[in-house]
């Protein structure tokens, strides 16, 4: 990305023509007319002038006139460490004479003149907005631009289509003209960066909302918002919670009984990831492969494990589940391998069963792998290659058809560089691995979820309600949700509890969701940006005394890149 300003070393001019002080002008015509040249007179290599080419061709300047008297002799020379300064800087000076650029050896890197400087910056605006439209036009969101004045500078298509105002109507004039509740003059005032917000600019209109400030070094200059329209979504959902329960309930009955039914639409949501996973799972659940559920707590890795064994041939058999995080070590082989009549102290006489001879000709859902004492890895590798395990206390081979899924919430490669997880055992387990994203990753989702979950504790309280606070929507789609959707579920049961009407009222949100909302919500300034003009200075001269006066260096220590740190230099008077 584009550092937002440009240097010395981007702007040099290399085209150069050398030519001797007593060479005619007559003579430099005849040596053809380059790209614009800056003509370099050398004297037994010392530069002496300077001259513009459109000076060279000048129709009242005599052929025979010796180029010594039509050169210019006043010019600064600039050394190499320079180049990476602003040109911005140099603007003032350029006005009265060129500025010559040499390396240590005092050989010329290039020129710089104002006439030079002032077409290529022109043709650099002209670029750089040819680029600005055709990125605007390319995407989906509306993208909204204004100046630190607020006033609109870019409008796309896209945004005369969401809010049905033509670009030539808005671009020149205030935002705050045509809209009332606004996102962008907060990034462009409080230097906020805004992702992912729920956001209603007029009324009727949802939109998940980014928004960034523009920088120009230390300076807000603007600010860019991308909009895209959730407005049907949220319409949609609202109308279906509101659509007799009775339907629903009977909908559902049939759904439970239907022969071609979908194993996996209790898996809510259109997000891409998800339904690209649903599509892998689905192709997953026609084979007996290991399926390797990853991704944090609450995503639904075991809703996920349910849909690929009833979207399997083994769905008239059992699905078993073991939690591996939540059973003793020393319990673990006996629950899963179960064990003979008095195989311990304590045990049946009876003997008992182990999930894996539960689960024969069905699944077993091994939940949180990761937490597998390495003893048990190697029984577990022992049976998924040979199908054939023993009981504790016993010694009949027990062969089993078992189709494993497993899941985990930790980084089971790091383990395996640990030695805490078996390598062999790892790719034995990670034939098809599906990665679900957490909530916070697919925000759109977020509506949907929230009214199926107010659907059903609705019924399940014997409550009837279908209608939520538009504050409420705002915070859940700002909220994070470490929990993903567990935690979504659980607090919407939470709310309905304690809802007396058919609307969930602001109100009932847990505070620590709107806290937690409004700090994800904004992202603090950091760096250099965030302190006085006094502190910046007090802070540069420090750290440059630290490194003796190393520029690059004392930029690394800040963090900032060294151009940066000579414009801060420049506009804090630190010579």
């Amino acid at each position: 990305m584009h550092k937002g300003f440009l240097t010395v070393k981007e702007m040099l001019y290399k085209d150069l023509l050398p030519v001797t002080p007593d060479e005619t002008i007559g003579e430099i015509r005849e040596k053809g007319v380059p790209n614009r040249p800056i003509v370099l007179v050398t004297d037994d290599a010392r530069l002496v002038g300077i001259m513009l080419w459109k000076d060279a061709i000048n129709l009242n300047l005599e052929p025979n006139i010796p180029v010594k008297q039509v050169m210019k002799r006043d010019f600064s020379v600039l050394d190499e460490e320079d180049l990476d300064r602003e040109i911005l800087a140099f603007l003032p000076e350029l006005r009265y004479h060129a500025l010559v650029c040499r390396n240590h050896k005092k050989e010329i890197l290039g020129v710089l003149s104002y006439d030079q400087v002032f077409n290529d910056l022109a043709l650099r605006v002209c670029e750089t907005e040819a680029r600005i439209n055709a990125v605007v036009e390319t995407v989906d969101e509306a993208i909204c631009i204004v100046d630190k004045n607020d006033i609109v500078t870019t409008w796309n298509s896209r945004a005369e289509e969401l809010y049905g105002i033509k670009a030539k109507d808005i671009i020149g004039k205030p935002v705050h003209k045509y809209f009332t509740n606004l996102v962008v003059t907060r990034v462009n005032k409080e230097w906020q960066e805004i992702r992912s917000l729920h956001h209603q600019p007029v009324k009727g209109t949802h939109v998940l909302i980014n928004a960034t400030p523009v920088r120009l070094g230390p300076k807000v200059i603007g600010g860019v918002t991308a909009e895209r329209d959730v407005t049907e979504i949220v319409q949609l959902n609202q109308k279906l919670n509101q659509a007799s329960f009775r339907v629903q309930r009977l909908e559902k009955e049939i759904n439970k009984f239907s022969a071609d039914r979908n194993p996996f639409a209790g898996i809510k949501g259109h997000h891409k990831k998800l339904v690209d996973l649903v599509n892998v799972a689905r192709k997953a659940a026609f084979t007996n492969a290991v399926v390797l559920l990853r991704g944090e707590s609450g995503t639904g890795k075991e809703l996920f494990a349910k849909a690929i064994h009833e979207a399997s041939s083994r769905a008239d058999k059992n699905f078993s589940v073991i939690n591996c995080a939540a059973i003793p070590p020393s319990l673990f082989e006996s629950e899963m391998f179960g064990y003979e009549g008095g195989a311990f102290t304590g045990a049946d006489r009876k003997g008992k069963t182990g999930v894996f001879e539960t689960a024969n000709g069905g699944t077993l859902f091994m939940d949180e792998i990761g937490e597998l004492p390495l003893d048990m890895q190697v029984k577990l590798l022992r049976v998924l290659q040979d199908g054939v395990f023993f009981r504790v206390g016993g010694s009949i081979p027990i062969k089993v058809d078992v189709r494993i899924i497993a899941a985990t919430n930790r980084l089971l490669e790091d383990m395996m560089s640990k030695g805490t997880f078996r390598e062999d055992l790892y790719y034995r387990l990670n034939v098809v691995s599906l990665e679900i994203p957490p909530l916070r990753e697919r925000r759109e989702d977020i509506p949907e979820l929230v009214y199926l979950f107010l659907q059903e504790f609705s019924q399940l309280y014997n409550k009837q309600i279908s209608k939520l606070d538009p504050g409420v929507m705002a915070t859940f789609l700002a909220y994070s949700w470490p929990g993903n959707i567990r935690q979504l579920k659980n607090v919407v049961e939470r709310m309905v509890i304690l809802t007396e009407g058919d609307t969930v009222p602001e109100d009932s949100i847990p505070e620590a969701l709107k806290t937690n909302s409004r700090q994800d919500q904004a992202t603090a300034a950091t760096g250099l940006a965030s302190v006085t003009e006094q502190t910046e200075r007090e802070l540069i001269i420090r750290t440059l005394k630290q490194v003796n006066g190393n520029r690059s260096e004392a930029a690394r220590m800040l963090g900032i890149p060294r151009s940066t740190l000579y414009y801060k230099m420049h506009q804090l008077g630190i010579m």
